[in-house]
């Protein structure tokens, strides 16, 4: 009897262990099984983007770096400020053109993170070097090697991710960005789609010469009776892509007071009230004299100044003729 006991609980303990065996065999199958699940979710995660979008979308500054230059952008407002090299207002496009192509990013494949792999791929001496700053004060840095020309790609890290990416070429090669790339050189800050009233004075005269309104769907005139849409956005648009030949932010006071005194007594006033309810005035010098120490030659230029801009603007007298409203320009 006691050898069928012993026997039976031999039988049993087998049957336990056996049991446990499998249960454990099963769980670590299981967990296996989840650990290459997940790696292969993260794998796909990166191979899709290794910059979040909601990182890109609450970018509010930048330090951009290639074998060009080094600029530093930060938002104000609805607007970008060049800091460095120059605090200057920046082109917005050449802005989003960088962060539509770190958004835009699309990953081949995925190399070690390893010194021969950054010896390989020139990221030990980057070709690019971006790093973004968020609302939350994130910093994100983003550095591009070898630009592969012919095959179309490119090698990239980014921080906080131990893999090296190689990934499609960035649009608007962003390799050959320099300081004019960055700068705005519009006077005009707005987009037409944003006016609600252009009003353009003689000299400093309180009666504007024109006055055109959006209202209603339409552009209506102080001055014609009968206008068309299209001739008109047309004027207003050449008017706006008015561009630069010098933006003065580094000036004596001498030279700025010569200024002043054109600007002051200008040839032209204009005022533009967008539809968010902002107003911007503008003066136009006439002709100025020679600034030998600008190289500006006599009766070649003119000065504009901006109220929502720092800096005055040296213009070429070519594009006076653009502020000449006739009807012929907008019929």
């Amino acid at each position: 009897m006691s050898s069928y006991a012993h026997h039976t609980r031999n039988l049993i303990s087998t049957w336990f262990s056996l049991i446990f065996i499998l249960l454990l065999a099963s769980y670590l199958a299981f967990i296996e099984i989840f650990h290459e699940s997940n790696k292969q979710a993260s794998i796909i995660t990166l191979l899709k983007t290794p910059i979040r979008s909601d990182i890109i979308d609450n970018v509010i500054a930048m330090r951009f770096k290639n074998r060009i230059g080094s600029y530093t952008i930060k938002k104000q407002d609805d607007s970008w400020i060049l800091q460095e090299p120059r605090v200057i207002p920046a082109q917005k496009r050449t802005v989003n053109l960088i962060l539509r192509s770190l958004r835009s990013i699309k990953v081949h494949t995925i190399h070690e993170y390893e010194p021969i792999n950054f010896q390989s791929f020139s990221l030990d001496n980057p070709i690019i070097n971006i790093d973004l700053i968020t609302k939350l004060d994130e910093t994100i840095k983003v550095t591009v090697g070898l630009i592969n020309p012919i095959n179309e790609t490119s090698y990239i890290t980014v921080s906080g991710k131990k893999q090296i990416f190689q990934t499609n070429l960035f649009e608007g090669q962003l390799e050959r960005l320099e300081l004019s790339d960055f700068i705005d050189g519009k006077v005009f800050s707005m987009d037409p789609k944003d006016i609600k009233r252009f009003s353009l004075y003689s000299g400093n005269n309180k009666s504007p010469l024109h006055v055109l309104e959006f209202k209603n769907n339409n552009w209506i005139s102080s001055k014609y009776n009968t206008i068309s849409n299209q001739s008109t956005e047309k004027k207003i648009n050449k008017i706006l892509n008015v561009n630069t030949h010098m933006i003065l932010d580094e000036i004596d006071d001498e030279l700025r007071q010569f200024l002043d005194n054109y600007t002051q007594n200008p040839r032209y006033r204009i005022n533009v009230l967008l539809n968010n309810g902002e107003s911007v005035n503008y003066n136009l010098s006439n002709l100025i004299r020679e600034i030998k120490s600008l190289k500006i030659p006599k009766r070649q230029f003119f000065v504009m100044t901006a109220s929502d801009r720092p800096y005055p603007y040296i213009i070429s007298k070519k594009f006076l003729e653009e502020f000449i409203i006739r009807y012929s320009d907008l019929r």
